[in-house]
């Protein structure tokens, strides 16, 4: 008898397990499983819709090419610069580009007082008010021109040129966009990883700038950029980007890539850098610029073209 005891205590706890098991298994579902039939949760407060608009970005930045005319090697080409004269400091150029789709920190920038470029993509919605307010301002405008990416995931936005244009269609695209930024006095292009790298291509954009007196800034979002060379030989003043201020989106970054664009113009005379409209851009030039920029000299983004 005692034997039999023994026996069924073990199935009945087994039972009773089972039977546990069933009820846990009907329990309400919990949080996190809960959390995939949520309805979606409720848009960010107003303050933050800003944020919330549909922004044209950069495509990422690729490893920085090598600039043989800045190197002094015996092979290279010529170089762009002259030693800088000892009663002289240093130049810097700083162009924000992407302005237009973003209002509030736009008009930070703009407010700031710093000799900044700005460069304008052509159908943004704030384009016309800020680059007005630019230019009352005395600072240099340009056209942001949208080309084709090398990434077809990467959508240069309203008014890009791409490569399947006729010359005339690149032309008239062109056109439209200058238009659309009345007071600029030059251009880069955004994006154009794929289009800056087809000299034909260039040569048409080039072309319609020439036509109006304009210069063009080569972004240089790769190393085999035509830009800088076909506006060279047509005889466009130009120049082109050195560093990209704000790939990585911190401040603490951006303040070491101001101290390259620094060591760069004290090497060599003048560099140019090119940053975008976010906080942390923003933060960082109000924030390390006394300790960064007092022994350069900011200039307009005219004054170093050749």
């Amino acid at each position: 008898m005692r034997s039999k005891k023994v026996f069924i205590r073990p199935v009945f706890c087994c039972l009773l397990l089972l039977l546990l098991a069933g009820v846990s298994s009907c329990r309400s579902p919990s949080k996190e499983e809960t959390a995939t039939v949520k309805e979606p949760a409720p848009a960010p407060a107003a303050e933050n819709k800003e944020q919330q608009q549909k922004i044209v970005f950069e495509e990422p930045d690729l490893p920085q090419p090598h600039d043989a005319r800045l190197d002094g090697r015996e092979d290279a080409a010529p170089c762009e610069t002259k030693p800088v004269p000892v009663d002289k400091k240093p130049r810097i150029a700083i162009i924000i580009d992407d302005m237009g789709y973003h209002q509030k920190i736009g008009n930070s920038l703009l407010a700031l007082d710093m000799n900044l470029t700005f460069s304008f993509l052509p159908r943004a919605p704030f384009t016309l008010e800020q680059e007005d307010q630019a230019w009352q301002q005395g600072r240099d405008i340009l056209v942001h021109m949208p080309m084709e990416a090398r990434d077809s995931a990467w959508d240069p936005g309203p008014g890009a040129l791409y490569l399947k244009f006729t010359p005339r269609e690149i032309r008239k695209t062109v056109a439209d966009n200058l238009a659309a930024v009345p007071h600029a006095i030059g251009s880069n292009n955004h994006m154009g990883s794929r289009f800056t790298e087809n000299r034909a291509a260039m040569h048409e954009v080039l072309s319609v700038l020439k036509e109006r007196g304009l210069f063009f800034i080569d972004s240089y979002t790769t190393a085999q950029s035509t830009g800088l060379d076909e506006a060279g030989k047509m005889g466009i003043p130009t120049a082109r980007r050195h560093v990209f201020l704000d790939n990585v989106r911190e401040q603490d970054k951006i303040c070491r890539q101001l101290e390259q664009l620094v060591a760069l113009a004290r090497k060599n005379g003048w560099a140019i850098g090119i940053g975008h409209p976010n906080q942390a851009t923003l933060k960082a030039l109000t924030r390390c610029r006394e300790r960064l920029l007092k022994n350069v000299d900011i200039v307009s983004v005219h004054t170093l073209v050749r």
